[in-house]
């Protein structure tokens, strides 16, 4: 078999279209370009030298006209956020306050604590919503959120729903009560834990949750921890009227927590 002048510009074609995929930058699919311009002149039986002039006609309009379009947006990497970097414009609570003369600061955000400065050297007092304006290292820049403002996590009961709503950020979560393993606070913080590793952090207290959960599910068993009974594996009389709670293994909370005496009569009631 016989090659003509077009069998080659398609082979030609074919390889810098392979090469392209190899080495994505549209330089090779340029002469692919090319090449396929010429094949035109040669499928009309145009002369070898019209062919030539054609196939770098085809390469300089890639390489020129269209690569810079093709790398903009074909080729373009979206930037992807570190842990870090991608904490700019987020929204967390203040736990140990931020002064600078004293150099103290403190800011958690989604269960993680970072260290704090305000953005005008403010003080800034304990439990202020901030907004996070620029990441040094793992020192935040800070700006307190003013009162009204939009908070990033809200947690509401939906009544009669049976469920917990939980927005962080953009996102929406609905749990079930059955699915809430327990409360607890610690550093001033508070968590609703639904399994070992999910954990969502909110503003509500610890106080105001136990108003506002079903009680005959949720129990307050100390300072630190609200309960949901679906946990509780074993209860027995502890000392000094105490009640000692074995909880279920993997749930993410203590194995084992006390019911202080004050409280005991009243966890025997719910325990019914």
């Amino acid at each position: 078999m016989e090659f003509e002048s077009w069998h080659l510009w398609i082979i030609g074609m074919i390889i810098f279209i392979l090469l392209e995929m190899v080495v994505p930058s549209f330089v090779m699919a340029s002469i692919a370009m090319g090449c396929f311009f010429a094949f035109i002149g040669a499928a009309i039986h145009l002369p070898l030298t019209l062919q030539i002039i054609l196939f770098i006609i085809g390469t300089l309009t890639g390489f020129i006209g269209v690569k810079p379009v093709m790398i903009k947006y074909a080729y373009r990497r979206k930037s992807v956020k570190t842990n870090a970097s991608g904490l700019v414009g987020r929204i967390g609570k203040v736990i140990e306050p931020i002064n600078e003369m004293e150099e103290t600061g403190c800011v958690a955000i989604d269960g993680d604590q970072w260290k704090a400065i305000s953005i005008n050297e403010d003080i800034i007092p304990e439990h202020t919503k901030v907004k996070v304006t620029k990441v040094d290292s793992i020192v935040l820049t800070v700006e307190e959120i003013p009162q009204g403002k939009h908070e990033e996590h809200d947690t509401q009961i939906e009544n009669g729903s049976g469920r917990l709503r939980i927005r962080v950020g953009t996102k929406t979560y609905f749990i079930s009560f059955n699915e809430i393993k327990g409360v607890y606070s610690s550093n001033k913080i508070t968590y609703i834990v639904s399994s070992p590793e999910k954990k969502y952090i909110h503003d509500k207290s610890l106080e105001q949750l136990g108003m506002e959960l079903p009680a005959e599910l949720f129990f307050r068993a100390n300072r630190q921890l609200i309960l949901n009974k679906e946990t509780i594996q074993e209860v027995k009389a502890g000392k000094n009227g105490k009640i000692d709670v074995a909880l279920q293994q993997g749930v993410g909370l203590p194995k084992r927590i006390s019911v202080s005496r004050l409280k005991a009569h009243a966890f025997r009631e719910w325990m019914r």
